[in-house]
């Protein structure tokens, strides 16, 4: 029972998959499979296109845990039989094109390969009878979008009684956002991390693609088929809002600032403009603060708005969070605050406005009604201020999740319907986020600092994926100039 390490003599320079990839199958991976190979997630995410690597990515994944190990065990889960024989094939073909592994290979049935030192490769389709109750050390989920969410459930407590295992879930772009897939692989591109991480591979990451036939597929076929079966892109982000492009370019990894940090001596340096939501049944009360950043602070001296405190709550009373509301303002300057009136947020909104005055804060309580037009308003200004990178957005994953489920239909009269589909889960911090924009008067404010000689960066900074640099605590704007209250908000047609 020997492995590839001792037959090949590289020893632990075999734990790189990169290297293992190179002197063991002959196969040198590209430089985007080898950067999903080496990474130390235990959970990996890929939305593929077309050629892009992938399948041979799981190969090369699912020989390298079972050659340098023994008595491991891989299990590939496929959304078909086939599926699940072309996968072990793919397996199978690499093994036996190794010197170092072809004797290696004890028998090849329909679904294992079994190699000497007692490792052994499963493939099998997506059943829960055939993945229930195998010890897994590596669990690969091919076409995971395909894949019933029972499924995934039956299959994943495979993996928790092994230390050290993994597991890699792939696809093309299938399944509506509450699908376990997309909801994972969203996790792993808005908060990567040492649990979880994900990748995006068009099909032109592939070097092999020939670039001239892949735009002559796309002038002859539909844009939806082209984008999800080349692109990877998802098949309702047709109807999405917002694009991922557009989301993404606004998020970086900034701190936000709890109220109950600013000490009150300084409370009037920070000044923030705020959004209610109130939440019924399922739904949660929620609250998003905006603020103008400090140009000094931004290295290009270009205004930006960013949120600087975020919260929601299920199932709180909403005397309760009335009260959160108040001791928020009493941490920022809050200067203004929508509040959603139609709906069951009347009462409370009144209410709210009261607390506020009576606790003298200097809050202005707008109440504001919410209907289609100015829902198709509010999420313009910040599909605009998204694109003209002038909106910076916290890493929040269920913020990020709620902007990306939010849909558009248009409708007969010419107008838009915007909303997140119930299946799709909530949208409220999306609209407290539209009610707190509603509050900032972008036409106040301007580029530059009245010093361009000047920085005032305090310690670690961040970098936005456009390139620009700012304090990973950033404050805002000292002038609240920038704070409006909304006008004509009862028919939804002022800002």
């Amino acid at each position: 029972m020997t492995t590839a390490r001792e037959r090949s003599g590289a020893g632990d320079a075999l734990d790189d998959v990169g290297v293992f990839a190179e002197k063991v199958l002959g196969r040198p991976a590209w430089d985007h499979q080898a950067e999903l190979l080496r990474s130390p997630a235990r959970y990996r995410a890929l939305c593929a296109g077309r050629q892009s690597g992938k399948s041979s990515t799981l190969a090369v994944a699912a020989l390298h845990t079972a050659a340098t190990r023994r008595d491991t065990l891989t299990l590939l889960v496929s959304a078909g039989e086939e599926a699940s024989k072309r996968l072990l094939a793919d397996c199978a073909a690499l093994a036996s094109g190794s010197p170092l592994l072809r004797g290696s290979v004890l028998d090849e049935w329909k679904s294992a390969l079994t190699l000497s030192n007692g490792s052994r490769i499963l493939s099998v389709p997506a059943s829960q009878r055939q993945i229930r109750g195998w010890p897994v050390d590596l669990l690969i989920v091919d076409e995971a979008g395909f894949i019933d969410g029972d499924i995934w459930r039956s299959a994943e407590p495979a993996i928790i009684a092994r230390p050290g295992s993994r597991v890699i879930l792939s696809s093309s772009p299938w399944g509506g956002v509450d699908h376990f897939f997309r909801q994972l692989w969203a996790r792993g591109m808005d908060q990567p991390d040492e649990h979880v991480a994900s990748w995006h591979w068009p099909s032109t990451v592939s070097p092999l693609v020939d670039e001239a036939l892949l735009a002559q597929i796309q002038g002859r076929e539909p844009a939806d088929y082209f984008a999800r079966e080349y692109l990877a892109e998802w098949p309702d982000e047709f109807g999405a809002y917002f694009t991922e492009a557009e989301i993404m370019a606004g998020v970086v990894d900034y701190e936000l600032t709890d109220p109950a940090s600013i000490a009150p001596a300084r409370r009037r340096l920070w000044p923030a403009v705020g959004g209610v939501d109130w939440g019924m049944a399922v739904d949660a009360n929620a609250l998003v603060l905006a603020s103008v950043l400090d140009p000094a602070d931004v290295d290009d001296h270009r205004w930006r708005v960013f949120l600087p405190w975020l919260e929601a709550h299920y199932r709180m009373p909403y005397a309760e969070f009335i009260d959160r509301v108040v001791e928020v303002s009493g941490g920022f300057w809050l200067r203004a605050v929508a509040a959603e009136t139609n709906g069951v947020g009347a009462f409370p909104t009144d209410e709210l406005e009261q607390r506020v005055h009576r606790a003298r804060t200097r809050a202005r309580v707008a109440p504001v009604w919410t209907n289609a037009r100015r829902k198709q308003s509010g999420f313009g200004k910040i599909k605009t201020l998204l694109q003209s990178d002038r909106l910076i957005l916290p890493r929040h994953p269920e913020l990020l999740k709620q902007l990306r489920a939010l849909q558009f239909e248009q409708q007969a009269g010419g107008g838009l319907r915007i909303a997140v589909p119930e299946s799709a889960g909530h949208d409220d911090l999306a609209m407290a986020l539209l009610q707190a924009l509603s509050c900032v008067e972008t036409r106040a404010v301007r580029d530059g600092w009245d010093d361009p000689h000047a920085h005032r960066f305090d310690g670690e900074t961040v970098t936005t994926p456009a390139g620009v640099r700012i304090p990973r605590r950033p404050r805002p704007d000292e002038r609240s100039h920038w704070c409006s209250t909304p006008s004509g908000e009862e028919t939804g047609e002022g800002w």
